[in-house]
């Protein structure tokens, strides 16, 4: 999908519904996922006047590969929005407590693993050497930790260790 593309399916499905306001062409920004669009009053943009903006709008996203359009607010920056699309292909996701381990190495990496994941989840031993066997296995598991602080390290030590995991996001449990 290009810009072109992108921003009819803009005018279509949310301009349509916004009497009064106009894309702010010279704001559109492209990242590797998806195209961003702002939006603002007629008012605002015929005046140039802080006191004739709206607020509350916050950037359009639209998916370059599906063409799905996502609204998002003023609550946070658009860097936080295409942070959280990116990650789960959802602006409004936020990260969880859950991880998904779907491939590991055995020996004594599994055993740093076990230990690991027992450490990171609050699991017994033997319920973490069970989780970590099913991926032997080739299966994925998906395993919840005390915390959501505590998934960038258990998530860093598992790869250090040679196993492929990811942090689960709101959208994806």
């Amino acid at each position: 999908m290009n810009q072109i593309e992108a921003k009819s399916i803009v005018e279509k499905t949310v301009m349509d519904n916004k009497h009064g306001f106009s894309l702010m062409e010279s704001y559109t920004k492209e990242y590797s996922t998806c195209f961003v669009f702002y939006y603002q009053n007629d008012a605002y943009i015929k005046s140039g006047r802080f006191q004739d903006m709206s607020l509350g709008q916050g950037p359009v996203i639209v998916c370059k590969k599906t063409g799905k359009v996502f609204e998002t607010g003023s609550a946070y920056s658009t860097e936080h929005y295409i942070s959280a699309f990116e990650a789960c292909g959802d602006p409004h996701g936020v990260p969880t407590s859950k991880i998904v381990i779907s491939s590991g190495s055995e020996g004594e990496n599994a055993v740093k693993a076990i230990r690991c994941l027992k450490a990171a989840s609050g699991c017994g031993l033997s319920e973490a050497k069970s989780k970590i066997d099913e991926v032997l296995k080739g299966n994925s598991v998906v395993v919840e930790l005390t915390s959501v602080d505590k998934v960038t390290s258990t998530l860093s030590t598992l790869k250090l260790h040679g196993f492929e995991c990811v942090q689960l996001w709101s959208n994806q449990c």
